[in-house]
């Protein structure tokens, strides 16, 4: 972090949870999931001067373990413990967050939302905005990348892909797994021609049928398929890199730095998916990305389905601050999948650039829980 910050302590007075679910105007659908609506758990930190700083909260139990409901327990304890806390200089308050990042082991969902909460509130409480705490220089914003889902018909992917091509899009993923993978790429790379796709298969296919599918898509422009194997299969997804050739993206075997440690001793991925929501925010974020760097290894910048403005808000900043990713993964993304965002954006705004929009939070409330 710059160190140019230095006036005033930032304590934490109240803390609450915000347990909501917003309907999707359509579905999202990938080999393993269909999905309608966004769960996710809000943190709301609010200082001694009456600032309030928002965190999000998008467990995901395949990824990091974590449920809804084991952060709803685990929250109280953590907004706890750092309201024993001051976070003064911009440095004293990275040494604090990589500090509780180690201690945060696999909850990284957890402390994601409580860090985002804690840089929105310092932020705001000194009129600065998070990126500046990091550089002095924001690099330029990143192009949006498109996903097309298996929740788009074969026979409607045509169209589909024609409003994408109009909308500008050049970065896309395309969820495979379905029967007719082949006719559904046929029409994709059909719509866009000499634009490199990416796969992703969502850790569903055996090493046997991940190869034989491979070789079957070799006559389409493909640049990297993501997490084709189960997570923990490191010796097969090495195997599947040296047979096709074709770059592995790691996505839910990527969540913490030991996991980035082991791809690479076990030579297992060529590209590291980066999603601020299952990797500990920004700090643990960057930290894999210098991980990354320094190993010769990709970084992709992704997004949780259905994430809310607050984290793709910060995407949109690590990825200013953060260098070396060609595209923003669910860029807007919410604009697009939910009935309507719980906060509205701020770009030169304090903090993470996001005002909460108290009426919507309560129009998707399931539960609140005043921690203190």
């Amino acid at each position: 972090m710059t160190s140019k910050c230095s006036r005033g302590q930032v304590r934490i007075k109240a803390a609450e949870l915000f347990s909501i679910r917003i309907p999707f105007k359509g579905s999202f659908k990938h080999a393993l999931k269909e999905r309608n609506t966004a769960e996710a758990i809000l943190v709301s930190l609010t200082g001694e001067s009456g600032e309030v700083g928002w965190g999000e909260i998008v467990p995901r139990p395949y990824l990091t373990g974590e449920t809804l409901q084991s952060v709803w327990n685990e929250a109280p304890v953590l907004a706890g413990h750092l309201s024993t806390l001051s976070f003064g200089s911009a440095d004293h308050l990275a040494a604090t967050l990589l500090a509780e990042l180690d201690a945060a082991g696999r909850k990284l969902a957890l402390w994601s939302g409580f860090e985002l909460a804690l840089l929105d509130l310092y932020g705001k409480e000194h009129n600065l905005q998070v990126g500046s705490l990091f550089t002095d220089t924001l690099g330029p914003e990143l192009p949006p990348g498109a996903v097309i889902g298996l929740e788009v018909a074969t026979a409607q992917l045509p169209r589909h892909c024609a409003m994408l091509r109009m909308s500008g899009k050049k970065h896309l993923k395309v969820k495979v797994g379905a029967p007719d993978d082949f006719v559904r790429l046929t029409a994709i790379a059909r719509a866009f021609p000499g634009i490199p796709l990416r796969l992703d298969a969502n850790s569903t296919w055996s090493r046997g049928q991940a190869a034989a599918e491979l070789d079957k898509f070799s006559v389409f422009p493909i640049s990297s398929v993501e997490q084709p194997l189960p997570a923990n299969d490191y010796e097969g997804l090495r195997q599947l890199r040296q047979l096709t050739g074709i770059p592995i993206m790691a996505d839910e075997s990527l969540c913490t730095a030991d996991d980035a440690w082991r791809l690479i001793d076990e030579e297992a991925a060529d590209i590291f998916n980066i999603r601020l929501g299952k990797c500990g925010g920004f700090f643990g974020s960057r930290r894999l990305a210098e991980i990354a760097r320094g190993a010769g290894i990709g970084c992709h910048l992704g997004a949780l389905v259905g994430e809310t403005g607050i984290l793709s808000s910060a995407a949109e900043i690590f990825g200013r601050i953060v260098p070396g990713f060609e595209c923003l993964e669910g860029k807007k993304q919410n604009q697009l999948l939910l009935e309507s965002d719980i906060v509205d954006s701020v770009p030169t705004g304090p903090g993470l650039g996001i005002r909460a929009d108290d009426r919507k939070i309560d129009n998707y409330l399931v539960a609140r829980s005043s921690i203190f």
